[in-house]
């Protein structure tokens, strides 16, 4: 692995002390910072219910590339490159399993979290250099990031356990396992169980949900643990089986837990007992593995199947839409804001290609078209930070005005920008090739004066923060107040 990290004064500045005439003019110009708040994506797609909407907007001015993470191959994917042929669907299908594209990533404070099936790990690094601070190993590949919860990440492995790590360091604390077979079997150039957890983790009221399974024929487990101790015995906690094959980001709410199945359509189960609640959906194209909630009881999915030829972004429960050809979808209170497309499809020449790809909005009420544009290729993932759509294209992530689908910002990055993440003043992009690329300021307000002294980074950061707060174009709103850190 290496690291490509822009060449900032937080890397190379000096540590000698600055003036003290300089000194007083940074501490009589500090009066003139206002607060800013800031925002952690402590889980997949920012929360349990994944649906990538975070409250923070980010200074699209700051947005320049920082750093870089290279993985030393590309995501090895659970099921690379879907199914040639596939008795639910025929030939020519939409990959319906393609959960683990990229190195996701979870992003607390000033460090950001990814788990990696190239390295069967989990990776800490600093958010604003880049630079690996810690790892953490497991004997299969990691498909979903690490969730944070009171200081502790909660992720799982195709090794069949559910671990629990300290965020500071990565040190051990639990790990869990719901089968006690240790038969292995082949998958990808690994050997893992016949019940690896590909669900992820998601951490409520004290208690981890995940779920473990494969194939069909085989019990699968849905599990609620203790978030302190990885024990499964007492209130709320259970380990049930089924027959369910559960192969996406899991989803909780406050009374559901909700699992998409890839080829066969989601299931809902109590999360006080675990017990069946009911299917969504009923044919076997109602799948795919992209799904969220839309509130505490409405359930959508897209990258469904729609007849061999192409998506469909659907809501349910709450019974208000459904979006052909939709791929990806963000809600924001009655707006949906989905990504289209079309498959163009010559079964003779065993050609797909992807054609009209669109980011639109539509009223959820009526289903009317709010705002419709044009992508100028096909777009692979969709968050909402603020009021700015970030979507994910070819070797490129974009910024999109939510009123209107005006494109504000773009920038390149190196293969499918399959992951978003927006934290804390930066933007995360997670590629197919396995790279992390990583746009925003690397200077944080607690690194004024953090040493009690004033120095050369001091100047840096407040040099960086004041001409901001002094340029009348500035449209950032309010500064930092650097005084209360």
């Amino acid at each position: 692995m290496r690291y490509d990290a822009k060449n900032t004064g937080a890397q190379v500045a000096s540590r000698g002390a600055c003036s003290g005439s300089v000194c007083s003019a940074c501490l009589a110009v500090l009066a003139l910072f206002g607060s800013a708040a800031a925002e952690d994506w402590p889980t997949y797609m920012h929360d349990n219910r994944r649906s990538g909407v975070s409250a923070q907007t980010l200074p699209l001015e700051d947005l320049e590339q920082a750093w870089v993470y290279y993985s030393p191959s590309p995501p090895q994917m659970a099921w690379d490159g879907g199914h040639p042929w596939d008795s639910y669907a025929g030939n020519m299908q939409v990959p319906m399993r393609d959960f683990d594209t990229a190195f996701f990533v979870s992003a607390v404070g000033d460090l950001v979290y990814f788990g990696s099936s190239v390295t069967d790990s989990v990776h800490c690094l600093d958010a604003r250099t880049g630079k690996e601070e810690w790892f953490f190993h497991t004997d299969g590949p990691v498909r979903y990031p690490p969730s944070f919860d009171d200081g502790r990440l909660y992720f799982t492995s195709d090794d069949g356990y559910a671990y629990c790590i300290n965020a500071a360091d990565g040190a051990f604390v639990w790990k869990y396992s719901p089968s006690h077979d240790d038969r292995l079997i082949g998958n990808n150039g690994s050997l893992i169980p016949m019940w690896p957890i590909r669900t992820g983790a998601a951490v409520m009221d004290g208690k981890a949900y995940f779920a473990a399974s494969l194939a069909p024929w085989e019990e699968s487990y849905l599990c609620a643990v203790d978030a302190s101790t990885g024990s499964a015995t007492g209130p709320g906690l259970y380990v049930t089986s089924g027959g369910s094959t559960p192969m996406s980001a899991i989803l909780v709410s406050s009374t559901k837990i909700y699992l998409a199945q890839g080829r066969r359509y989601p299931s809902v189960y109590h999360r006080s007992s675990g017990a069946f609640c009911r299917n969504v959906g009923s044919r076997s194209g109602d799948g795919g593995c992209y799904v969220l909630l839309t509130s505490d009881t409405g359930y959508a999915y897209a990258h469904g199947l729609d007849h061999g030829t192409g998506y469909r972004a659907n809501e349910y429960a709450d019974h208000i839409a459904t979006y052909p050809n939709g791929k990806r979808m963000i809600v924001s209170g009655q707006t949906a804001y989905v990504i289209t497309e079309q498959l163009s499809v010559d079964v003779s020449k065993n050609d797909r290609r992807i054609v009209n790809a669109r980011l639109s909005a539509f009223d959820r009420g009526s289903g009317g078209t709010v705002w419709s544009v044009a992508c100028d290729s096909p777009c692979y993932s969709l968050i909402l930070a603020g009021d700015v759509l970030f979507a994910g294209g070819t070797n490129k992530v974009t910024a999109h005005e939510i009123s209107s689908g005006e494109e504000l910002w773009s920038r390149a990055v190196h293969g499918r920008a399959r992951g978003l993440a927006a934290a804390n003043g930066k933007l995360f992009v997670s590629t197919d090739t396995g790279n992390i690329h990583m746009f925003g300021n690397i200077y944080l307000p607690g690194d004024l004066n953090h040493d009690g002294l004033f120095n050369l980074l001091d100047l840096a950061v407040f040099a960086d923060d004041y001409l901001k707060c002094t340029d009348p174009a500035n449209k950032q709103g309010q500064c930092e107040n650097l005084r209360d850190n």
